[in-house]
């Protein structure tokens, strides 16, 4: 068994995201390095990390202090449960041995694992694994809704209902005659990916979201995808779509290409153009763009009522949250 510390994590990421490719069970975009390591570094920048390598198998969680409770044990990602701490089929016996070396340095903490595989080969083993040391309990299921784009746009079209068909043709109709005009980007480089994020920053500043509060335009999150996007850029993963109306960004989509899916990331429009169905427009758009490259699968991330008429029901994973026993 390897430690992995914070640097030594990203000199091993390549060999990891191999592994997560590898590991048919688990989130393959969510458990990627770009996914956490940005999202540790944005939102836990000063936490230590707990990761350990053996062989194809890893283990990345990461110490944090939470309120009322104290440190807590969990995935460098764990806000919406996505991602995997445990990755490759051996990861379950990995991890006792992390804790139980870990046992003899410091004090147990609670240990939270979300984004776990729901099979039972996979958690049978993770449960004889901690039971000896942690009370273990149950965490809400993750259920990401994912879209087929097999037989292509028209593929994905016919398993729409006839009112969601039509509502998209309006939205496209509108769009396109109030002289909105797509662009899509697939970045290499720092320069270039950091001017397109600060071209969708400056769309997201006129979003409903930004202003309700809700907005990706500061703080951590802002930092998050700040991290990301070059990380994807630079295994030529990402991808930006623009919508531009006389020469002026109104509307934006980013998202990562994984193996033969994509990874919606963030979408938003200008407030004030809600009523043409930009929104729709965009996600057509997108989709078109998707299925001319070959690409199989568009996940759409965490239910929601939007999604559930753009996609299916897809990947579910599971928690796990582990007190110590006295």
């Amino acid at each position: 068994m390897h430690w992995l510390d914070r640097a030594g994590f990203e000199l091993a990421s390549d060999a990891y995201d191999h592994a997560v490719t590898a590991d048919p069970e688990i989130d393959r975009f969510c458990s990627r390095s770009a996914w956490v390591l940005s999202f540790h570094e944005a939102f836990h920048p000063r936490a230590e990390l707990f990761a350990a390598r053996e062989g194809g198998d890893f283990v990345a969680l990461a110490s944090i202090d939470e309120p009322g409770i104290g440190a807590v044990l969990q995935p460098l990602e764990a806000m919406w449960g996505f991602a995997s701490a445990l990755v490759g089929a051996g990861s379950s016996e990995l991890l006792r041995s992390a804790l139980e070396l870990r046992a003899r340095r410091s004090a147990a903490t609670p240990l939270l694992l979300t984004g776990l595989p729901s099979s039972r080969s996979r958690l049978a083993p993770l449960i004889r694994a901690l039971e000896p040391r942690f009370a273990l309990r149950p965490v809400a299921p993750t259920v990401r809704y994912q879209a087929s784009l097999e037989g292509g746009v028209d593929g994905w079209l016919s398993r729409r209902s006839a009112r969601f068909r039509r509502n998209l043709r309006v939205a496209t109709r509108r769009t396109r005659e109030a002289g909105i005009r797509f662009e899509l980007a697939s970045p290499a480089d720092p320069d270039a990916t950091g001017a397109l994020y600060e071209r969708a920053l400056g769309v997201e500043r006129h979003s409903w979201k930004a202003r309700s509060g809700n907005g990706v335009a500061s703080g951590p999150m802002r930092e998050f995808y700040a991290r990301m996007l070059p990380r994807l850029a630079s295994r030529r993963a990402l991808r930006v779509l623009l919508a531009t109306r006389d020469g002026v960004d109104v509307g934006y989509l980013y998202g990562g290409v994984f193996e033969r899916g994509f990874r919606g990331l963030q979408f938003s429009f200008h407030d004030e153009l809600s009523g043409l169905g930009l929104g729709n427009a965009l996600q057509a758009e997108i989709l078109e763009r998707l299925c001319a490259e070959g690409i199989a699968s568009y996940d759409l991330g965490s239910q929601s009522e939007y999604k559930r008429h753009w996609a299916e029901a897809g990947l579910v994973t599971v928690g796990l949250l582990g007190i110590p026993r006295s």
